[in-house]
């Protein structure tokens, strides 16, 4: 008995302590998709300074191409990946990304990200970039 409450025990705060990219929402694109090309969207604001860079870096290492772009409207794309973000100059603390279908405006991927607990040691190692390429590797996680 005591080593059932043990293992419930280090299983919850194991749980508590994770970081990076929440598994339990996480929406990973269809490779069926086959989606070789997005418009990158969102507010910088609150930001680190780099992060559009960053993701588009990513996503280059994944061969899709992206171009940014302000509104909606300004889509010439067939999908746009929505993002929201908050961190410090440098790193993100938490990020939303979503990938939208534009013809019938429908959500086809999304991914959720904190640092937090063991993330926060691996970022300490590979800065905002490995920040961007473990969100980006988890949503692309079938290319």
């Amino acid at each position: 008995m005591k080593n059932i409450i043990l293992g419930l025990m280090a299983f919850g705060l194991a749980a508590c302590s994770a970081g990076g990219v929440d598994e339990g929402s996480l929406k990973p694109v269809n490779r069926a998709l086959n989606v070789k090309h997005v418009c990158v969207k969102g507010s910088t604001r609150g930001a680190p300074d780099q992060f559009v860079a960053s993701l588009k870096t990513s996503l280059k290492k994944k061969n899709i191409t992206s171009e940014s772009i302000a509104s909606s409207s300004d889509a010439k794309c067939d999908y746009i990946l929505a993002f929201g973000v908050k961190g410090n100059r440098n790193i993100v603390a938490k990020a939303k990304l979503r990938l939208m279908e534009v013809k019938n405006q429908s959500e086809v991927g999304f991914v959720l990200y904190a640092r937090k607990g063991d993330e926060k040691d691996r970022v300490a190692e590979v800065g905002l970039q490995g920040q961007t390429d473990t969100m980006i590797g988890q949503l692309f996680k079938d290319y």
